[in-house]
């Protein structure tokens, strides 16, 4: 099947085949099938993919260019995410530059002139949705990109209200997702009808296209940082997207890459928004060399010139880390991500190696990178460490329907709460233990 077999207007077959997009992925082929028109989908495959299209397509096929009302609204997690779809839009616009599109950010009003496309954030949709006027009859598609973290976020109440304003009878849902797990399923079925699910994800955690390498120097002494830059003098990439687990080890790789003048950028969630979109332009420019990220571009972000992925540190929650190395190996393209070790990755490595992925070890020495076999102690992880976390997600999938005045503080103590709870379980362990030892003791000593 060609895109040139799906009646498209024919400006969208022109940007498509300008852009050298011919023939679609398996996930857009089974998308773009007959059984689906005028159906709500619920979309499920690997990074990488083109997912994107699979809802960009059929919008931008009945989208009434002669109506200045909004008829498709696109739902992201973040405005990187929102951002990268504007600028996937935009190609469409070269080609008919009748289409409407806006980005819901501080810098934008849609009050004075509606787009016939928007896109932005749940808060700012549904901010845009109580300040303006619209007819809902003329919405066509509401779209969830990477609607896993949408609900995992705690935005669950925020799309029903959403919903609410804007649903009617033809209105079309499509929710997208690289991993879609027993309870996301179930809480998108709540409010997505009669959703039918298409799949080509056998399993998430595997990609045949990427080797997952792990850099460690064989000194007791050797700090992560230390091992980060002789790595990356070995390989000099051509462009290398570093994730850190915390903004204070993002700024702490930033400074030392800036004093060795080595060409980097940095991105986390308190960088302005401006300063946000003027790195990833630099990023498309090819400005950098480097950037240096929290997870907040682990999910769905395409930079389709990096070419190397480096986690310093394994993420609490693996699945993090394959959205992380997901950001190479992308349209059948082999990459390597790469992980510099530390001592307290152990029990998370050997966590990944259950789900499938296969590591090889890397020592470096001499400048040399040599590929070493490396025991891995095996770490037992306090089991209370999952229940917590599923209870904190259930915190914030079970949030009101209706935003309620301090919300945010009501769950931050229903979170602390739940954490004061586990550290009293521990405490209790620990003097149980104490007291039986001691018990143990003066038994002994009656004896």
């Amino acid at each position: 099947m060609n895109f040139s077999h799906l009646n498209l207007k024919l400006w969208i077959l022109n940007c498509l085949q300008a852009n050298k997009i011919i023939t679609p992925t398996e996930i857009q082929s089974k998308t773009f099938e007959k059984d689906n028109k005028d159906k709500n989908l619920i979309i499920t495959s690997p990074t990488g993919t083109g997912k994107s299209l699979c809802y960009l397509i059929p919008i931008l096929n009945v989208v009434d260019l002669n109506n200045n009302s909004v008829q498709s609204i696109i739902i992201l997690p973040t405005k990187e995410l929102c951002w990268q779809v504007y600028n996937n839009l935009l190609q469409f616009k070269k080609f008919n530059n009748h289409l409407k599109i806006e980005v819901l950010s501080q810098d934008t009003n849609c009050k004075k002139s509606q787009p016939q496309i928007i896109i932005g954030t749940p808060q700012k949709i549904l901010s845009f949705l109580n300040s303006a006027k619209f007819e809902k009859k003329f919405i066509k598609y509401l779209i969830f990109d990477e609607a896993d973290i949408l609900i995992d976020f705690g935005f669950y109440s925020i799309i029903v209200n959403i919903l609410n304003k804007i649903r009617h009878k033809q209105l079309l849902i499509y929710a997208t997702s690289a991993t879609l797990h027993n309870s996301l399923a179930h809480q998108l079925k709540n409010f997505i009808t009669n959703a039918k699910i298409i799949s080509c994800s056998s399993s998430i955690w595997l990609n045949d296209n990427l080797s997952h390498n792990i850099i460690y120097q064989t000194q007791t002494n050797a700090q992560p940082l230390d091992t980060l830059f002789k790595f990356v003098n070995i390989i000099n990439p051509f462009f290398c997207i570093i994730f850190v687990n915390t903004k204070k080890e993002g700024e702490l790789i930033y400074q030392n890459f800036i004093k060795l003048n080595m060409n980097a950028a940095l991105i986390h969630k308190d960088i302005y928004e401006r300063k946000r979109k003027q790195i990833y332009r630099g990023i498309i420019a090819n400005k950098y060399q480097y950037l240096i990220s929290t997870d907040l571009i682990a999910r769905g972000i395409d930079l389709p010139f990096a070419d190397i992925v480096i986690s310093y540190g394994l993420p609490q929650d693996p699945m993090w880390y394959i959205h992380r190395a997901g950001r190479v190996g992308r349209n059948n393209k082999k990459a390597n991500a790469f992980l510099i070790y530390k001592n307290s990755d152990d029990y998370l490595i050997n966590r990944l190696i259950k789900r499938g992925i296969k590591w090889k070890f890397n020592i470096i020495k001499n400048n040399q990178l040599i590929e070493q076999p490396k025991k891995l102690k095996l770490l037992k992880k306090n089991l209370l460490d999952e229940d917590v976390n599923q209870e904190i997600k259930m915190i914030f999938n079970k949030g009101s329907k209706h935003i309620k005045p301090c919300y945010k503080k009501k769950i931050k103590n229903k979170i602390k709460k739940i954490k004061q709870k586990l550290r009293h379980k521990n405490i209790e362990a620990i003097i149980k233990k104490r007291l039986l030892i001691e018990q143990i003791n003066k038994n002994k000593n009656r004896k």
